[in-house]
């Protein structure tokens, strides 16, 4: 025979009950009375215990209670080279500045088309003439063909100026491609990092539920003031708010990255921004980039070289300008009245003598502006100089930030272990002890969000240096 005694103590109630087993007549072995007394504290502990130990203790983990539902990262197939290729199809940006290209090629197409002299026709149908002695049978019509606008000398030159711009238009093309591969990289690494906030914040939240049901359970048993009471419950409705307010900015965001590569508003885009800063930098070593490197891949400066290049064509055509333009006569006139018809053909000179010199005027103005275009690119270096700088610092300091937060998230660690003990030990009660939970999950929050400034340093490295293309092979166009 077995027996069985459990008797449970609450207060000065005490609950036994006793269980008896018989076995089989055949069994000559008596088990001795076993007698367990169990406090229903000493449970009521074990079960909270219970409950700490299997509940998450990391942001990565997904918690259901009280309603809070904490999704996983997005597992889409939009991930970042995919958005960059998508905007590079879609984008209206992209677009229009794609036609700035054609633009410039269809001027160097006129150019190219002056180097051969124009011919122009002109028609006459006269209701009344004058008679001409020499052709009395005349008819009322008349067909001229002239030979006009042609300067050999300038058409080249205006060749050579159309062809840089061309040029001009391809570079600012491949600039604005990387300026909006950097803006979807930073709004791409914006949603990583608020999705990592909401889960986070979601679990600060439903840790902020349980301590609010711990007071509400003491507040029944009347041993918590009612004023602490309504504390708990402010504070879990501004986690709340706080959780809706990173959602709605989530939103924002997505919606930001759908104008931004073309994609439609309402229709939901999949993305995936799992290992989002390896997305967007892999490839790229900042450590080894140097103001040489700055100043040799930087488009916009680039750009600026290109226009003081297509200045210095311009000043060119000026000063040929004070050269005699070369002239071609070539006209074939019939039935003009009184002038004979037949075929004109010459070639000549013609120089203007006077006026009031402006052609010298606008040599100097050329060259004015020449000067301008040199020093916007000295100034256009000075401030890629300072930029360069400045991100070589912010990386510097963000690096210390990210070694304080991680620091600061072992601490936390730390002290929520020495909290368990205390609250093993009965030293704390639950509600003291969730608070060390509550400041464990907002360091590692604080550990996980603090990447984003050097992340968005090293986007921006990497885009004056040439753009994110130059070294992410997944994204190179």
């Amino acid at each position: 025979m077995v027996s069985l005694r459990i008797t449970l103590g609450y207060g000065n109630h005490v609950i036994s009950f006793a269980t008896r087993i018989v076995k089989n007549s055949f069994v000559k072995k008596t088990i001795s009375l076993i007698s367990v007394e169990v406090r229903l504290v000493d449970v009521v502990r074990c079960f909270l215990l219970f409950s700490i130990l299997v509940s998450p203790m990391v942001l990565s983990v997904s918690d259901t209670r009280a309603g809070v539902s904490i999704k996983p990262e997005s597992y889409g197939y939009f991930d970042f080279p995919t958005c960059v290729r998508y905007a590079l199809i879609h984008s209206d940006a992209l677009t229009k500045n794609r036609i700035d290209i054609q633009l410039a090629s269809v001027d160097l197409k006129d150019a190219h088309s002056e180097v051969l002299p124009t011919l122009q026709v002109a028609t006459t149908y006269y209701f009344a003439q004058t008679v001409n002695i020499y052709n009395p049978t005349a008819t009322p019509w008349s067909v001229q063909f002239q030979m006009i606008n042609w300067n050999p000398y300038l058409a080249l030159l205006k060749i050579k100026t159309k062809s840089i711009m061309v040029d001009i238009a391809k570079t600012s093309h491949l600039d604005k491609i990387s300026d909006t591969t950097a803006n979807i990289a930073k709004i791409f690494y914006g949603i990583h990092a608020l999705e990592k906030s909401i889960r986070g914040s979601k679990q600060i939240l439903a840790l902020s539920q349980d301590k609010l049901n711990f007071g509400r359970s003491k507040n029944d048993q009347g041993k918590i003031d009612p004023l602490e009471l309504q504390g708990l419950q402010n504070n879990f409705r501004s986690q709340q708010i706080s959780v809706k307010s990173l959602e709605n900015e989530l939103q924002e965001k997505v919606s930001q990255l759908k104008a931004m590569i073309g994609y439609h508003p309402d229709y939901h885009l999949p993305l995936d921004t799992r290992d989002a800063s390896n997305q967007i930098l892999n490839g790229f070593q900042p450590k080894r980039i140097t103001f040489a490197d700055v100043q040799g891949g930087n488009l916009q400066l680039k750009v600026s070289a290109k226009k003081e290049q297509m200045q210095s064509s311009v000043v060119a055509g000026a000063y040929v300008a004070l050269v005699p333009q070369p002239q071609l006569v070539f006209s074939q006139d019939a039935n003009v009245p009184n002038a004979a018809s037949g075929l004109n053909l010459g070639i000549g000179l013609n120089y203007m003598l006077w006026d009031g010199f402006r052609r010298v005027r606008d040599i100097k103005r050329q060259k004015l502006l020449a000067q301008k275009y040199n020093l916007d690119r000295e100034e256009l270096s000075q401030q890629l100089y300072l930029r360069f700088k400045k991100l070589k610092s912010g990386m510097s300091l963000s690096s210390e930030r990210e070694s304080l937060s991680r620091e600061q998230a072992k601490l936390a660690d730390l002290a929520e272990e020495k909290a368990l003990s205390s609250y093993k030990s009965g030293q704390i009660d639950y509600n003291q002890y969730t608070d060390h939970r509550i400041k464990k999950t907002q360091a590692h929050l604080d550990a996980a969000t603090s990447l984003q400034p050097r992340v968005n340093d090293l986007i921006d490295l990497a885009t004056i240096t040439g753009g994110l293309n130059k070294y992410n092979a997944a994204i190179r166009y």
